[in-house]
């Protein structure tokens, strides 16, 4: 008899058990780097301990630690008002210190709920390197994932965007002057042929990407974009990671020399919006324009980015070039555990071209002494042509799918299109004499590529 009674209070807690309301909350931990005085950088967060304590019973607590993406997920929490707190260790010098931050949140029954917590680390670049915050930047041009910048056996420059807005720099080869060991050279003014050499290596040595994935020109021999570096302008970039060395492992042949990694900017939640606008001599007009939403549970958001660069005059009142380039991002997450990204760059350009190095005036009368060349009384280094032009177009399309299996195992596949066009034209004009002529460049190139990634 007794067994029996006690069978049945067994039951009875078990069924009460069963029948307690739960919820379950999820979310990301991300970290917002200021370092003073106005440059920012913004990372998930791998370690970061999440604890969720209630608001009416302070011994009711749970705990968890945030994957390599930065996710947590709490399951099986009965419903209440809950105090979710985020955290992680900073060390400074010889001692560390916290950094927290915390949100308020509301379970219900049977109800997923989304809270992403924000992490804010300041550092005064101005106080020496043993009282600084000592952040570990990470980047993810050296191993083609994300790695923190101290444990990367590469060279590896990084520019964040506020860098180069600080410098107004508006187009990628600008930017790219500032990175030791690399040689950009351009021919002539904005909109002309550039190439990059790295470490004395060949143009087509040095692989540019975007967002990771290969960029070049289709109908290239030399499978390099150098047709088409000039047209990269910064309509949309949150930092260009340059990887100085060997990169072939990873990038395929053309990397021998390095790799440069264009990154366009994630959408952050709420609306968000710039629009600048320049002007200056040789006719030049600029105007850039983005905006950005993203929904608060990360669930969807995508940005837009329009920049028209136009210079009007030029050196000899006929060196105009103009271009136009619009860039999207898509972020959609319609499960917890997947995400799909999408990307676009379209280029529209055009730029009058001049002819080679012209000699004028009379000939020496034998070739035995040497000629002391002086621009503008013998020779002119950049003859005008007034009928020379290129146009230049081209669409660069990303998909990327990724898919969380497990803490350590994971899925990512994608898929990139890119459709190259040139097209020359010289007309009868110009010098020396010529005949009219027009060079077409078509090409595309369809990728797809799939890898999953486990850590033992």
């Amino acid at each position: 008899m007794k067994l029996a009674k006690v069978l049945v209070l067994v039951c009875l807690l078990a069924a009460g058990v069963s029948a307690q309301r739960t919820g379950t909350l999820t979310g990301n931990v991300q970290e917002t780097i200021h370092v003073q005085p106005n440059s920012s950088t913004k990372l998930y967060v791998s370690g970061a301990t999440v604890t969720l304590i209630s608001k009416k019973d302070e011994n009711v607590k749970f705990t968890a630690v945030t994957d390599g993406a930065g996710n947590f997920r709490f399951e099986n929490i009965p419903e209440g008002e809950y105090s979710l707190f985020g955290s992680r260790i900073v060390e400074k010098g010889e001692t560390a210190s916290r950094i927290e931050a915390k949100e308020n949140v509301s379970l219900k029954e049977g109800k997923q709920i989304i809270k992403n917590l924000l992490l804010l680390v300041y550092i005064d670049i101005a106080c020496g390197t043993r009282n600084c915050g000592q952040v570990r930047e990470t980047v993810t041009v050296s191993a083609d994932q994300r790695q923190p910048l101290d444990e990367v056996s590469k060279t590896v420059n990084v520019i964040d965007g506020q860098e180069m807005r600080d410098r107004a720099d508006f187009s990628l080869v600008e930017s790219l002057r500032t990175i030791p060991g690399f040689r950009v050279q351009q021919l002539g003014g904005f909109g002309r042929t550039a190439s990059i050499k790295s470490r004395g290596l060949r143009n087509q040595d040095t692989a540019i990407l975007i967002d990771g994935v290969r960029f070049r020109d289709a109908s290239s021999i030399t499978g390099d974009a150098s047709a088409f570096l000039s047209d990269l302008t910064l309509t949309s970039v949150s930092r260009i990671e340059v990887l100085r060395g060997p990169g072939s492992s990873l990038y395929g042949t053309n990397a021998i020399g390095g790799a440069v990694d264009f990154q366009t900017p994630a959408p952050q939640a709420g609306w968000h919006g710039q629009v600048s606008a320049n002007a200056g001599g040789l006719g030049l007009s600029r105007f850039r324009g983005n905006v950005s939403n993203g929904l608060s549970n990360g669930k969807f958001g995508f940005n837009l980015a329009l920049a028209r660069t136009d210079y009007r005059e030029g050196i000899d009142k006929e060196d105009d070039a103009d271009n136009t380039n619009f860039q999207s991002r898509i972020e959609a997450k319609p499960f917890e555990k997947t995400n799909i990204s999408a990307r676009f760059f379209v280029s529209d350009a055009f730029v009058r071209l001049n002819s080679n190095p012209d000699t004028f005036g009379n000939l020496p009368i034998s070739n035995s002494a040497i000629i002391v060349a002086n621009p503008g009384v013998n020779f002119a280094f950049d003859a005008n042509d007034p009928d020379s032009n290129q146009k230049s177009k081209f669409f660069n399309g990303q998909v990327v799918v990724t898919q969380v299996i497990s803490d350590r195992l994971y899925f990512q596949g994608y898929y990139s299109g890119l459709k190259t066009e040139r097209r020359n034209t010289n007309g009868l004009l110009g010098i020396p004499f010529q005949s009219e002529s027009t060079s077409i460049f078509d090409g595309s190139i369809h990728t797809a590529n799939g890898h999953i990634d486990w850590t033992p």
